[in-house]
């Protein structure tokens, strides 16, 4: 038989099983009780359309599309959740995948003149009004339910803005007669008066509509800021020519050529637009760079491949800009607006960063200033009528080259030391034609330029005309061309006739002194030129661009041929920038400053 003290030791393993045993039953009830709230979040039981409509109906747009993207996944046919959650990403700020999402379901969805709404904001939204029209139009012609009222008002609003009298008053008295107790009657009403009293309204929006700038620095991905900014980032390749004309040794004229090809890589960033109360404003900062090699080097770095000293873009043909710029502007009675733009440059060649191959040469490593340069352009502007612009603007430039003191020049001079002032100016105005996408802008303008040596100033009066065009969607043509004719301050002395460069030993035509030596014959100089500019680019994303351009300069002078050159380039580049291409191609490029002056010689 067993002792009580073996009995009892028998016992207690089963006491401690009963505890263990009590708390397996008890975490197992705990553990039912929670397994089915889990599920309900990650089963199609849980009714995400009605919590996704629900924040929709409290404008939390971002969280309805995150129940949207849940629901499709376990039900890719609702066709009303693919309106839903394209009509919310239009109502974020993003409208372009928005439109993803409505045009995959535009054949599919029976909510038609809702789908077609939204696709007539989102094209609206990304500056395409033919394509918001189109969508608009056969909303409100088809359907008379609540989406076919407001693309039939919109259609009205728009026509109205674009101050067409005629289709703005067939859409207008079309929703006033379908809908009499409309939401929008009393605007479109109000509308359809001013059309009879041939006075047109200010501030007339349509539907309102979500602030897109906003919700883009909020939401995009490429966005660094909530706050108003921009940035690019750009590579590309270039090519350029330069012919002009020289005096040899024998005192005639000969022609040379050279060609040079360039690696470009530029990027920058900034600020703004800023807007406080009537003003606006934005500055950046922008890097560029140009590697420069020729046709010599890239043959030898063909040869032989691994010999890396060589190589044809070196830190020593590096030419490098640094750019900063500023803009402020501000209207005054929604007819005449103003504002200031500056910028100053710092243009470099060779890099401490990037040193050449040649390690050793340290005359190759060094960085040489080319110029310092500041431009500042006051400038006011009015709109006379709806699309046309009218800009008017003082042209104030300042360059320092330290390496070439004689070739430091500027636009303006306003007599503080007693000579007579000079001032740089010009007058564009510009038309834009919505309806064909279109845009052309004429410039006439006059620059002095006073360079620290007399011999090299003289003053350009021209012309330009510019036109854009999209042809296809997100594909564009532009085109520049322009004369000048610059006539210099001093005259150019020759020992013979102008046509031909002086030459002592040279007999010819001319006046003598009594002692025989020849007069030297003053000849006048007067260039004309010629500027013509083609480019293509594609937007192929609202982030994203690519372009080819080409440019032709030249500079004819029939009385001095030495003075006759051409320039001639072809470039393509690739382009990302945020919030979008376009915009940000504004920004930069504005009062670009190219071709307008010329070389030092």
């Amino acid at each position: 038989m067993l002792s009580k003290k073996s009995i009892k030791f028998l016992k207690t393993p089963f006491k401690e099983f009963k505890i263990l045993r009590r708390i397996i039953v008890y975490t197992f009830i705990i553990a039912l009780f929670a397994i089915p709230r889990e599920a309900k979040s990650a089963t199609p039981n849980y009714n995400y359309v009605a919590a996704a409509k629900k924040k929709f109906a409290q404008k939390k747009y971002d969280e309805a599309i995150k129940y949207y993207r849940e629901h499709l996944k376990k039900s890719p046919r609702d066709y009303s959740a693919w309106n839903q959650i394209g009509a919310s990403y239009y109502l974020t700020g993003l409208p372009r995948r928005g439109l993803k999402y409505l045009k995959f379901v535009e054949r599919k969805t029976l909510e038609k003149s809702y789908n077609y709404y939204y696709q007539g904001l989102s094209y609206t939204a990304i500056d395409r009004p033919k394509k918001a029209k189109e969508y608009f139009a056969y909303a409100a012609t088809r359907y008379t339910d609540e989406y076919g009222s407001r693309s039939t008002f919109e259609m009205g609003s728009i026509e109205y803005n674009l101050k067409k009298k005629d289709p703005a008053r067939y859409w207008l008295s079309m929703y006033i007669q379908r809908y009499p107790t409309g939401v929008y009657r009393l605007q479109a009403q109000k509308m359809l008066a001013s059309l009879v009293s041939g006075v047109w309204l200010k501030d007339i929006e349509g539907i309102a509509k979500p602030d897109m700038e906003k919700a883009l620095f909020k939401y995009n991905k490429l966005s660094l800021s909530k706050d108003p900014h921009y940035w690019f980032v750009q590579a590309g390749s270039e090519w350029l020519q330069k012919s002009g004309k020289e005096p040899d040794s024998f005192g005639n004229v000969t022609s040379n050529k050279v060609e040079q090809y360039a690696g470009i890589a530029n990027a920058g960033v900034g600020v703004g637009p800023v807007k406080q109360g009537n003003f606006t404003s934005f500055g950046g900062y922008t890097y560029k760079q140009n590697w420069y090699t020729n046709e010599d080097r890239l043959n030898t770095y063909y040869s032989d491949f691994t010999d890396i000293q060589y190589f044809p873009f070196r830190g020593d043909l590096l030419e490098r800009t640094h750019q900063f710029y500023g803009d402020v502007r501000s209207t005054i009675a929604d007819l005449i607006y103003w504002g200031v733009y500056a910028k100053l440059d710092f243009a470099r060649i060779g890099s401490e960063i990037y040193p050449t191959p040649d390690s050793e040469n340290q005359e190759l490593n060094k960085v040489l200033k080319i110029s310092d340069t500041s431009l500042i352009i006051p400038w006011i502007g009015f709109t006379p009528y709806l699309n046309h612009r009218s800009l008017f603007y003082l042209y104030l430039r300042k360059e320092i080259n330290e390496d070439s003191i004689e070739h430091s020049n500027k636009s303006y001079d306003f007599g503080l030391e007693g000579s007579d002032p000079v001032i740089s100016f010009g007058l564009s105005h510009t038309v834009e034609v919505p309806e064909y996408d279109a845009k052309v802008t004429g410039e006439f303008f006059q620059y002095e330029f006073i360079y620290n040596d007399y011999w090299l100033d003289y003053t350009r009066q021209g012309f330009m005309v510019s036109g854009e065009h999209e042809v296809v969607p997100r594909w564009y043509i532009s085109g520049l061309a322009g004369m000048y004719t610059d006539v210099y301050l001093l005259p150019r002395l020759k020992n013979q006739s102008c046509s031909n460069v002086a030459d002592l030993k040279k007999q010819g035509s001319g006046q003598t002194t009594g002692n025989g030596l020849k007069i030297p014959v003053s000849c006048d100089r007067t260039d004309n030129g010629t500027l013509i500019q083609a480019e293509v680019f594609w937007n192929w994303t609202q982030f994203t661009r690519i372009s080819a351009k080409i440019q032709v300069v030249q500079n004819e002078n029939s009385a001095l041929k030495e003075f006759e050159e051409s320039r001639q380039s072809i470039e393509f580049r690739y382009t990302t920038a945020f919030p979008s291409v376009t915009r940000v191609t504004r920004f930069v490029e504005r009062f670009a400053d190219s071709a307008f002056t010329k070389e030092p010689e």
